[in-house]
């Protein structure tokens, strides 16, 4: 791998290496006309460029940044992103006034995807999400963290998390899987019976993924049902995350913390009493703003979980039922106008405590001894990426130390 000096920087932006909390969000590491020297996939020094240069040894190739900022890779910490079928005749039903219910009821929802998902071979599930890969890629997110979830069943269930894993060493995403088999129940099963299928795909999918999940909500599965998933996750080494508080609170984040869970996401229903567990917790609380968006329902309390002193993540929640965007530029500009967030937090939250959210304590920042994964824009301001909303500001990606992708417009 050549070392890679990037010069001519208008500006980076970056959060401060480490992990931190409530006001000390708002304050990233700003430096202006600097330079980034990597050596080995790795950033060892940012600075001015006379700065930078001292630590350059040998003869790196030379970027050159033609004056655009640069900010940290995005990290999006919670997605679906393999799935079959499509649903945006559903999209247009429920615009046209259809409610959830009666769309499920004519094979819609989460139904029709798992169908479409279990119908899918595992190289079209594949192919698929290798598109959307790319459009990630483009926009900007170089690690993401992949649920599966639409199989629920066993074969579709690891034929999701194969494909996850295949796709680490095929593509430049940094991928991490995670097995969300208690997601729904499926249509011919009872939930009693599915409970005990997830419990036992737990020990035959283990190898394949880093994390479990489940869907603790009402309707799906209760706090003690989630509570049986996720600990026999711990027990074959699957450290626990959740959905849950989406519509409404059953008491899933007090159970979530309880077991040490790495994020509780979702949160758009949370008790005060919650926003203080979560603040003295070091569980990360991962909202979704494209899913108030899509659904059209309330945003989670980002403001208060911040102003306690939580951990809060910025993800895309990319699905096909909830919340069909990739964009984490203009997840951030929801932040910021639907969730009172400061430009500079949502940077760290769709950054640094996305990386978090995965235990990547080496990545979401521009800083010596960070991968260097680095992302160049096209403007000399950070803060376009949230102001100038529903515009891709992302010129270079580079992953690793190499670069990925370039905008050829």
């Amino acid at each position: 791998m050549s070392d890679l000096l990037i010069q001519n920087i208008s500006q980076i932006a970056t959060p401060k290496p480490g992990v931190f909390r409530g006001s000390e969000l708002r304050s990233l590491n700003i430096y202006e006309n600097a330079a980034i020297y990597i050596s080995d996939g790795i950033i060892k020094a940012v600075g001015s460029i006379a700065e930078v240069m001292e630590e350059v040894e040998g003869h790196p190739i030379i970027l050159d940044a033609e004056e655009k900022a640069a900010v940290p890779g995005f990290v999006d910490s919670h997605s679906h992103l393999v799935f079959g079928g499509n649903r945006a005749d559903e999209f247009a039903m429920r615009s046209a006034g259809m409610s959830y219910e009666e769309i499920a009821e004519q094979g819609g929802g989460i139904v029709s995807t798992v169908e479409a998902t279990r119908d899918a071979s595992k190289e079209e599930l594949k192919n698929l999400a290798r598109i959307r890969l790319q459009k990630a890629l483009k926009q900007g997110i170089t690690t993401m963290e992949i649920k599966s979830g639409y199989g629920l069943d066993l074969e579709t269930e690891r034929k999701m998390l194969e494909v996850v894993n295949e796709l680490k060493k095929e593509q430049p995403i940094e991928l991490t899987a995670t097995f969300l088999g208690a997601h729904a129940v499926p249509k011919e099963s009872s939930k009693e019976k599915y409970l005990e299928d997830v419990l036992a795909m737990i020990p035959e999918i283990a190898e394949l993924a880093d994390y479990c999940d489940a869907f603790c909500e009402k309707g799906y599965f209760t706090v003690e049902e989630t509570r049986q998933v996720l600990t026999r996750g711990i027990e074959y080494g699957l450290k626990p995350k959740l959905h849950t508080n989406q519509f409404y609170d059953i008491g899933g984040v007090e159970m979530a913390i309880e077991l040490r869970a790495v994020s509780v996401d979702h949160l758009e229903v949370l008790n005060d009493e919650d926003v203080q567990r979560l603040a003295r917790s070091e569980t990360v609380a991962t909202v979704l703003p494209g899913v108030s968006y899509f659904l059209n329902i309330p945003y989670s309390p980002a403001r208060k979980l911040l102003d306690a002193g939580a951990l809060v993540a910025l993800a895309t929640d990319f699905n096909p039922g909830s919340s069909m965007t990739i964009s984490m530029q203009l997840l951030m500009s929801m932040a910021c106008t639907k969730m009172g967030m400061s430009v500079e937090e949502a940077l760290c939250c769709a950054t640094q405590n996305g990386a978090n959210a995965l235990e990547k304590s080496k990545l979401g920042a521009i800083a010596s001894g960070f991968q260097a994964d680095i992302l160049l824009l096209d403007t000399e301001n950070y803060r376009d990426l949230a102001y100038f909303f529903g515009e891709n500001h992302v010129h270079t990606v580079i992953k690793k130390g190499e670069k990925v992708w370039e905008s050829r417009g």
